[in-house]
């Protein structure tokens, strides 16, 4: 009867330490938008981040990465279990970044009105790059001419002049930081503005 008490709890044991390595890989899967997700036909995502897209999956909505390899990544919204294709525009985890963060995203923070500007994806003068960021996701150039394809978060974060595609052939949007203060001082070709 000892014997088989024994045998059991080193059984347990065994078991128990094959799963925990395993539910801590789990959770390092998860990730959160770092910003708004524009989402073009087919659940497409991409670097370009268009902003004319149809729809948007908010900061803070829970991923996990399925599939990754080179600059093409899977995300699987934990919620509804739908896959988005994420064209991040360079291979490595800093690129990632950009649009994903092991860390929650919050909004609670902001004013109510910032808060509500974030939701809707419109960046307005006086609002912090974070905010701006958060809203609006990783612009598709910075200083008005440099692809931001291979630009990291923190390099993104460093600029003060932030321009988006709306969509091809269309009309950019430009944000415009003071560098000082680092708020927004001036956006064109805002929508809803």
């Amino acid at each position: 009867m000892h014997k088989a008490l024994r045998s059991l709890f080193v059984y347990l044991f065994i078991v128990s330490s094959l799963a925990l390595p395993n539910a801590v890989s789990a959770a390092d899967d998860v990730y959160y938008a770092r910003c708004n997700l524009k989402v073009l036909k087919g659940n497409e995502i991409t670097w370009v981040n268009w902003q004319s897209s149809p729809s948007m999956l908010p900061a803070g909505t829970q991923f996990k990465i399925t599939n990754s390899g080179g600059d093409k990544v899977t995300l699987t919204d934990a919620k509804t279990g739908t896959t988005y294709n994420l064209d991040v525009g360079a291979s490595g985890e800093q690129f990632l970044e950009k649009f994903v963060s092991k860390k929650k995203v919050s909004i609670d923070k902001f004013p109510e009105k910032v808060q509500a500007d974030i939701k809707a994806g419109l960046p307005r003068a006086g609002m912090t790059k974070e905010q701006v960021y958060i809203a609006m996701g990783p612009p598709a150039y910075t200083d008005g001419k440099n692809k931001t394809n291979t630009s990291t978060y923190k390099d993104i974060m460093a600029t003060n002049l932030w321009v988006y595609e709306r969509r091809r052939f269309g009309k950019r949007i430009g944000i415009e930081f003071d560098a000082s203060s680092g708020l927004a001082s001036r956006t064109e070709g805002v929508w809803g503005k």
